[in-house]
């Protein structure tokens, strides 16, 4: 697939559908990568939680139209999961999304309230046994949980806003919507440990997560269209790979331009970093009060 994607697309837009498929940043140029960085969306090119669920719920409308049962829909997922999972190397993030998404099928074969903290807790506590020093030597790893961690805790939080109460987006705009929230709550608890661990604050981030997280459900859905009709039919898959291009083009054009502001990224002096691990008490509060609750 990887290779079949890299005759349709030129570069780097195939390195960028690559990425966004199968996570990593190998597949990127080292300008691209940097370019990333500065505006703060390195999180998009590693598998997560996004890229598992995407498949679980194309494999479940798959069981649903055929109407198939609960163990052959759980077997079939799991499958397909490991598979994608395999292709994506194993990196911290996908194996934290492998071991929740897991349980969040097994809670559903066997009837069972899915409780996504103790999912989460679980995956960190497994990676961990496995892998004792993946917990403080390995930043993926960390920046893994505390999105999904933030993530959990805060979008609800978000999502009650007057503001995204508005019809608006309630259709046309609900991709926008999940985008924004989801990047929000998710940065809560990233953005001062990417700032402390590495010194670079990237001031364009929010906004570009808004404008190219809604995109990538669609990278995905074409990125594997165009690479499954390159092994079936390969000129419906050109074609279907002009629109990819054409959406890939456009994010790359998103991310060079905000890169290329002067204020897109700062760098603090080691001593200022311990300021945004201060920043930890206002959200370790709130989840202390609402777990209380």
């Amino acid at each position: 697939m990887r290779l079949n994607l890299g005759k349709i697309l030129p570069q780097p837009q195939a390195g960028l559908a690559k990425s966004f498929l199968f996570g990593g940043r190998k597949n990127l140029s080292f300008e691209l990568k940097n370019k990333i960085r500065r505006v703060g969306l390195s999180h998009i090119v590693a598998v997560s939680g996004m890229h598992l669920a995407f498949i679980a719920g194309f494999v479940a409308a798959f069981n649903t139209l055929f109407s198939a049962n609960r163990y052959f829909g759980f077997f079939s997922s799991l499958s397909v999961i490991l598979v994608f999972v395999i292709m994506a190397d194993f990196t911290p993030s996908v194996v934290r999304a492998l071991v929740m998404t897991f349980l969040f099928l097994l809670s559903r074969l066997k009837w069972r309230i899915y409780n996504p903290i103790n999912a989460v807790l679980f995956a960190a506590f497994a990676m961990t046994v496995l892998e004792p020093k993946i917990i403080f030597d390995d930043l993926g790893f960390q920046l893994s949980f505390l999105a999904i961690l933030g993530i959990i805790y805060f979008y609800p939080l978000f999502e009650k806003y007057s503001f995204w109460q508005k019809e608006i987006f309630k259709s046309p705009l609900r991709v926008f919507k999940e985008a924004a929230i989801l990047s929000f709550s998710s940065l809560i608890l990233v953005f001062p440990w990417i700032v402390f661990k590495t010194g670079a604050a990237s001031l364009v981030g929010p906004f570009a997560n808004v404008l190219i997280v809604p995109l990538v459900p669609y990278v995905m859905i074409l990125g594997l269209i165009t690479a499954l009709l390159s092994f079936i039919f390969y000129p419906l898959a050109i074609f279907i790979g002009f629109y990819l291009n054409l959406l890939l083009i456009l994010i790359v054009g998103i991310i060079q331009f905000l890169s290329s502001l002067s204020f897109s990224e700062i760098y603090l002096p080691f001593g200022f970093r311990y300021l945004f691990l201060a920043f930890y008490f206002f959200p370790l509060w709130y989840i202390y009060k609402k777990d209380r609750s």
